[in-house]
């Protein structure tokens, strides 16, 4: 055992994480183009339902890890070579317990990076509204409705026509993303996920992390992309007014000397 060293050794969940947010979307939408039955009421809590949901609530859990623990690793990686002092010291102490999720990803970004959230408040909506959304699922509240129903041709069955919640819940108007659980399927599942990748490109250009993640190709290949990459292969986006061009940071600086030109004439 000749040249023997030691070197370090990081070991991060983010890639696991991010697949198995998108294999439990891939199996929400194969559970939904499956099922045959339009659910009138469009609760989720029917047996017909009950694939597509489950599948659809663990991507969105994951699609949330995906992004808690790429924070947590930019985090980790730009602490370890600096002699930590002030508030760099303050932030390792309290970034385990005492900030939240969100509090972590502003900080991590006015902290350690060459831009503020405050150019890019869509994006920082979307986050915030994605976690009071992975909130309401994993502190999960019973919801009530009031059911229009009549006596089904199955004995102890009734059949359910329409339902209207007894208490109105917060709604999500940036996202698009279900105000009640008991409507929580594959389209949050998807939404969820773009707004996760999202992110993701965003702190990728920020700190030149150069994130690959496996993806499915044009050509229906597996292999790993940049998330700018996958954001721009998806067919469908949701939130199309946050392109990935947005992200770099020299357009960055290029969008603030244009404002500050713009600025000067007019006074």
């Amino acid at each position: 055992m000749n040249n023997i060293e030691i070197l370090p050794l990081i070991v991060d969940l983010i890639g696991s994480f991010f697949r198995s947010s998108r294999d439990a979307l891939e199996r929400s939408r194969c559970a939904q183009t499956n099922n045959n039955i339009q659910e009138p009421t469009g609760l989720n809590i029917f047996p017909h339902c009950h694939a597509e949901t489950q599948a659809a609530i663990e991507s969105v859990v994951f699609s949330f890890l995906t992004i808690e623990a790429t924070i947590n690793y930019l985090f980790f990686n730009e602490q370890q070579n600096r002699l930590l002092k002030g508030l760099e010291k303050w932030l390792q102490q309290k970034w385990k317990r005492n900030l939240s999720v969100y509090d972590r990803f502003l900080l991590l970004v006015n902290q350690y990076s060459t831009t503020t959230l405050d150019d890019f408040q869509h994006l920082s909506s979307l986050f915030a509204e994605f976690i009071s959304f992975r909130n309401r699922i994993v502190h999960a509240m019973p919801e009530q409705y009031h059911a229009l129903v009549e006596p089904s041709p199955i004995e102890n069955e009734v059949l359910v026509h329409d339902v209207e919640p007894v208490q109105n819940r917060e709604q999500f108007p940036i996202s698009r993303l279900s105000g009640e659980i008991g409507r929580i399927n594959c389209e949050d599942a998807k939404r969820s996920f773009e707004i996760m990748i999202l992110i993701i490109c965003f702190l990728d250009e920020q700190f030149i992390a150069e994130f690959e993640f496996p993806w499915v190709g044009s050509k229906g290949e597996q292999k790993y992309m940049r998330p700018r990459d996958i954001v721009t292969s998806m067919p469908i986006r949701f939130y199309p007014k946050l392109q990935v061009e947005q992200f770099v940071p020299e357009h960055i600086k290029k969008i603030k000397n244009a404002q500050q030109v713009k600025q000067g004439d007019g006074e």
